[in-house]
This record gives structure tokens, C-alpha cells and sequence, in this order.
């Protein structure tokens, strides 16, 4: 990788590792306060308002992230664009949040609506100013404004519960880490991405703007829409303790996604765009970035399948441990996702945005109609369901970027099988030490901790063997992390 792509990934991993460690002392505490039937009723209202946020957004950032031209006009339609459909939304929702709430059953439903719709009202402000700001890989600015927005917004979610605010607790938390974000922004953000909507640049290019981004939204909103299906369709099949307990059990998975998925996706975007505007052979990123993105998912997700009970156990205690069965088969239905998880996000950054809608819209109904069915016998078939999604959407990605880039399996696939064996030697690894210490006198921390250190060691000597690139990037950044240490002194002393 490039100088300046790894240091916007360091930055980038930066800011979703410190996300997570505010995340998880939040949730440590939280899962303490709260019942599952109060998280069961949040998660309900962020699946649903979730699905609202991609409308919300209608596809400006990514039109910004990867425009070729970007003058004063086309950031003014997108401003008006992301202005309008966020204000719209938001009164939609305000005013249908007490027949939402009548229909699952629960008042408390149109309370936690009411005042996660003030993020509709805030965030369009802001989002055209943290676009570009992504599209230039600024993402030392974007470390801090992230790490201030998740510490305000676990700080004041911890507070309330502890007041007894139960379940609004949940909601009030990130309402407060979105405004100090958007205040942030208006300091940080160069003064030049801030402008007023303009009917000259709207007649323009607003019609550029919109076919994008409807495009876009379609496929994020089928996407976003598949992926939150299973509260709404638990809490109407079984009841909002079922709807708390899987959505622990889908947040354990998810944190990979949110802390290390995340940071990837969000470099990667603007490096395949950056590439395609300079006429590089963006399958070889592809490659390369898939190779290094399975290498660590893969031994992760294993490690969860297989600790699935004592992880849960420990951070979130003993009256989740429902949860753990349903953690390890959402670990194992991940995998094969790990293979095209950067695929949408290059679909989009070479303005094939449209080929991404369809692979969206053929597989949300695959996934969709599988939760309703599975939802008739159990949870654990509900989170079954997503390893057969998973195959399909891996098979037509194949499909999208041979007809798209002329990219086969050899781009998609090839790369990752040396990830396969770290994974295999990583897993092998720690389900030998889970046997061993089945019946040991050990506590659950120092379980985990073990079978997590020999997993590691495992996977290190593996990735040295065979010298997969994960090892080359993983010493290049202690070489760097050295130099930027070490280095000035050694200059001065010399």
C-alpha cells in the first residue's frame, strides 16, 4: 500500500479502536442497568430508523467521495438534496411514530422515535463538510471528530441509565454524541465545504446528484433494510427479550464490523475511486485488500464461534448467556461474507452504483423470506439464515464484477487462500486450548485471554510461513510506529 493509504488506515483504525474501547466500557455498564426487553425495545427503533438513515443521506457522500469534478455548484446540490430528503424524513417519522408503536404493541416505541429523529434534523448540516473530508483522507480530523462523538454519547447513555431513564437512556446517548460531532465539524471543516443550497446549482447538476444517488440509496436501503429485518420480524414472532437477546448475540459478530470492517471500508472507498480516476487497475486493490481484510476476519469470527459463551459471559453477564448459541452461528454465517465485503464499496467508487442496486435488490429477498419462515421455528434458525444469504451474495459479486471489470474468481477468491490457512491454523489453535481447559480451575477471563493469546501466536507463525502480506503490512507499521518514535532522538544524537 501507499505511504498515504496506510497512514489514512492507521488513522482510520485508530479511531474505531478507541470507538471500541468507549463502546465497550459503555455496554460493560449498560448490559448491567438495562433488560433485555429495554435493549430489545432500542434496537427495534435503530433497526427501523437505520433503514430511514440511507434515505436520509440519499447517496450524497458517496456521490462526493467519488465525483471526478467537485467545484462550489455540484457541493451546493448535494447540500440542497441531503437537506431536503433528511427534513422531509424526519417529519414522516415524527408524525407516524404512535401507529409504529401501536403496531409492536409498545408505547415506549414512539418515546425513543421522537427523539432519535432529531438526528434527521442534525446531521445533513454537517454530512457534505465530513464527505469531503473522507474523499481527501483526512482521517486524523475524522479520528477526533468520531472519538468525541462515541465518548459524549456513551458518557451521557451511561449517565441517564443510571438515573433510571431506562430505555430513553439508550436513545438520549447518541442524539448528544451527533451534536457535539456536527458542533466539531464547523470548527475543523475547512470553511469552503460549508454552502447554501442554491436553485442555479440545483437546475445544474441536481439532476446528476439525484441519479446517483437514487442508485445508491436503493441499494443501501435493500441492504440496510435486509440486515435489520430480524428485530421487527422477532419482536412481532416472539417477544422483545428474544429481540434483545439476538440483537447481543448480532452485535457481538457486528463489532468486528464496526471497529475493524468499518475503518477498511472506509479507506477503501476513497482509495478505489482515487484509483479509477487515475486509470490504476483497481482489481489488484481489490485482490490485495481482500487477501488482507480475510486474514484477520476470518480467525476472529472462528474465535467467536468457538468462545462464543464465555465472551458473552464475561461482557455482558450471566443473563445473556441465551444469546451465546446464537452468536456462534451469526460468527459462522460471516464468513463467507469476508470474501466481498469490499466489493459494493469499489462497485460504487467506479460509478457502477447501479450494478451494486442489483445485487442488493436480488439478494434482500433471498434473506428477508428466510427470516419470515425461520422465524416459525426458532432463533437459532433466524440466525442461520445468514449463511445461505451469504453464499448467494458471494456467487452473483462474482458475477457483477466480471461483467463490470472483467474480475473473476482469481481476483476475488485466489488471493484469500493463504487467509484461509492462518484462519484454520488460528481456530485449530484455540479450540485445542478451549478442549484442554475445559475442566480446569481457571476463571472466564483468564480462559478467553489464553486461548486468545494461542490463537495469535498461531496465526503470527502461520502468516511468517507462508509470508502472507498481512505479515509485510503488520511490520511496515511497526517500522513507521518506530521511526516516528525513535527516530528524532536517534537524529539528535547523532
Amino acid at each position: 500500500m501507499k505511504l498515504s493509504t496506510r497512514s489514512a488506515l492507521a488513522w482510520s483504525f485508530a479511531e474505531r479502536h478507541a470507538s471500541f474501547v468507549v463502546t465497550l466500557a459503555s455496554t460493560l455498564v449498560l448490559a448491567r442497568l438495562l433488560t433485555p426487553a429495554q435493549v430489545g425495545v432500542y434496537s427495534l427503533c435503530a433497526a427501523l430508523l437505520a433503514v430511514a438513515a440511507i434515505v436520509r443521506d440519499f447517496g450524497v457522500s458517496e456521490y462526493l467521495i467519488q465525483a471526478q469534478e467537485l467545484g462550489r455548484e455540484r457541493l451546493q446540490a448535494a447540500f440542497g438534496v441531503a437537506l431536503a430528503a433528511a427534513w422531509l424524513l424526519a417529519g414522516l417519522i415524527w408524525l407516524s411514530r404512535h401507529a409504529v408503536a401501536a403496531w409492536f404493541g409498545e408505547p415506549m416505541v414512539a418515546q425513543v422515535l421522537s427523539v432519535m429523529v432529531m438526528h434527521f434534523l442534525l446531521l445533513p448540516l454537517s454530512s457534505p463538510a465530513f464527505a469531503l473530508l473522507n474523499r481527501d483522507m483526512a482521517f486524523r480530523r475524522i479520528f477526533w471528530l468520531q472519538t468525541a462523538n462515541n465518548s459524549v454519547g456513551a458518557t451521557v447513555a451511561v449517565v441517564l441509565a443510571m438515573r433510571g431513564h431506562g430505555t430513553l437512556a439508550l436513545a438520549w446517548g447518541p442524539l448528544a454524541g451527533v451534536l457535539t460531532q456536527t458542533l466539531l465539524i464547523a470548527w475543523l471543516a475547512p470553511r469552503s465545504s460549508f454552502v447554501l443550497p442554491s436553485p442555479q446549482a440545483a437546475l445544474r447538476h441536481g439532476r446528476e446528484v439525484l441519479s446517483y444517488g437514487l442508485a445508491y440509496m436503493g441499494s443501501r436501503l435493500i441492504e440496510t433494510l435486509a440486515k435489520n429485518v430480524h428485530e421487527p420480524v422477532i419482536a412481532k414472532s416472539f417477544n422483545f427479550e428474544a429481540v434483545g437477546l439476538f440483537s447481543r448475540a448480532y452485535g457481538l459478530v457486528e463489532m468486528f464490523h464496526s471497529h475493524v470492517a468499518d475503518a477498511v471500508v472506509r479507506v477503501s472507498t476513497p482509495m478505489f475511486a482515487e484509483a479509477h480516476r487515475a486509470g490504476q487497475p483497481v482489481g489488484l486493490a481489490l485482490a490485495r485488500a481482500t487477501a488482507l481484510y480475510t486474514s484477520i476476519s476470518w480467525p476472529f469470527f472462528g474465535f467467536v464461534a468457538l468462545c462464543a459463551p464465555e465472551i458473552i459471559s464475561l461482557l455482558f453477564g450471566h443473563q445473556w448467556l441465551a444469546a451465546a448459541p446464537l452468536a456462534s452461528t451469526l460468527a459462522l454465517a460471516a464468513l463467507p461474507a469476508a470474501l466481498y465485503e469490499l466489493v459494493p464499496q469499489l462497485l460504487s467508487a467506479t460509478g457502477h452504483v447501479r450494478r451494486r442496486l442489483r445485487l442488493a435488490a436480488w439478494v434482500a429477498p433471498v434473506h428477508i423470506v428466510g427470516v419470515i419462515l425461520a422465524a416459525q421455528h426458532s432463533l437459532q434458525a433466524v440466525a442461520a439464515v445468514g449463511l445461505l444469504s451469504s453464499t448467494v451474495m458471494l456467487l452473483l459479486c462474482r458475477a457483477q464484477l466480471q461483467a463490470a471489470l472483467g474480475l473473476g474468481w482469481k481476483a476475488l477468491v485466489l488471493p484469500s487462500l493463504g487467509s484461509a490457512v492462518l484462519a484454520l491454523f488460528s481456530v485449530s489453535a484455540v479450540a485445542a486450548t478451549v478442549i484442554m481447559l475445559r475442566d480446569a480451575e481457571m476463571s472466564v477471563p483468564g480462559r478467553l485471554l489464553l486461548a486468545a493469546a494461542t490463537g495469535f501466536l498461531a496465526w503470527l507463525l502461520a502468516g511468517w510461513v507462508l509470508r502472507h502480506p498481512i505479515i509485510g503490512e503488520l511490520g511496515s507499521a511497526i517500522r513507521t510506529l518506530r521511526l516516528k518514535t525513535f527516530g528524532s532522538t536517534g537524529n539528535g544524537a547523532s
